[in-house]
């Protein structure tokens, strides 16, 4: 295995092995907090029939840090982390995540609206093995999958 992918998998491990004392102490209404937050954990979630996106997001200062996990029905299930931080509603981070035994690289972009959090699709160009978006400001947030703000476990 390469540094990168056991460097991945060992920060996916200590992220879901630690939860934050304080959050566990917190009314479940502290979780709904804008994924602006200065400092602290939000988790989001979106569950349907046969697919499932969470996300846990780690707030230092600026920077935002968090576990993404996707299992969409027809779709390989794909885990990974990410690391951005927020340009206004926007939510820009770069996705490391593995998938059918591979690490791979991506940008994502989520939206917070009224306390959601929507992710952004758009045209995506890949450059020295990592895609990105071709264009923030013409992604659009029309997609079904709408994740809320729920409780850290």
């Amino acid at each position: 295995m390469s540094y990168k992918t056991l460097s991945t998998l060992a920060l996916v491990s200590l992220l879901f092995s630690c939860q934050d004392e304080a959050a566990k102490k917190e009314p479940a209404a502290d979780a709904a907090k804008p994924a602006a937050a200065e400092q602290g954990i939000n988790c989001y979630e979106y569950i349907n029939q046969a697919d499932t996106v969470t996300l846990r997001l780690i707030h230092t200062g600026e920077s935002i840090s968090g576990i993404l996990v996707y299992h969409l029905d027809g779709k390989d299930a794909n885990k990974g982390t990410l690391q951005g931080n927020m340009r206004d509603s926007l939510l820009v981070a770069n996705y490391s995540f593995m998938s059918e035994g591979m690490t791979s690289e991506r940008q994502v972009v989520f939206k917070l609206d009224q306390g959601s959090l929507v992710e952004g699709y758009g045209e995506r160009v890949v450059q020295n093995d990592k895609e990105t978006f071709k264009d923030l400001s013409s992604l659009k947030f029309d997609s079904q999958i709408r994740l809320s703000p729920v409780e850290c476990k």
